[in-house]
């Protein structure tokens, strides 16, 4: 299945940032964000004893902040009174890029026993700063430049009948 999202939200919680005299100010902005993900769901059975299940999900969110503002009387009625103008100096956009896969090899060498095999793999990088557009070619392909952590796990089950 795919899947797009697209968010856009006026009052975006930034981050939280501590003045040198201690005053703390909540940040907020306005972001445009887009999400991209694929899911793909796989089963086959080679005999009734024999059979391999593999699910992946390439997935991408960029976020881009603009008009980063403090929240000063968060109860107000009004909405434009509950904020006024902060000059944020970081730049809180991202790009965050994640694939996720995990296959299972599953063999009933004899009634009610099995051996699984189980392969895992994920990859994930967050980008901060400059990144808040979306580019297909950089966003998805750079998935598989990330670095990966691999997961390889071997279940074994007997069952005892006495």
């Amino acid at each position: 299945g795919f899947r797009f999202n697209r968010n856009k939200n006026d009052a975006q919680w930034v981050e939280n940032v501590e003045d040198a005299d201690g005053t703390l100010h909540y940040v907020i902005g306005r972001i445009d964000q887009k999400t991209v993900a694929l899911t793909f769901r796989a089963n086959y059975t080679i005999s009734p004893n024999l059979s391999f299940q593999s699910y992946a999900e390439p997935f991408t969110s960029t976020g881009d902040y603009q008009r980063c503002r403090e929240v000063t009387n968060g109860h107000s009625d009004r909405h434009d009174d509950r904020y006024t103008p902060y000059a944020y100096a970081d730049n809180a956009n991202f790009n965050f890029r994640s694939f996720r896969t995990t296959n299972v090899l599953r063999w009933e060498y004899k009634p009610g026993s099995a051996l699984f095999v189980v392969f895992n793999q994920g990859r994930q990088e967050r980008l901060e700063g400059d990144f808040g557009d979306f580019r297909v070619g950089r966003d998805v392909g750079g998935l598989f430049n990330t670095p990966a952590r691999n997961v390889f796990l071997v279940k074994f089950s007997q069952w005892f009948n006495f």
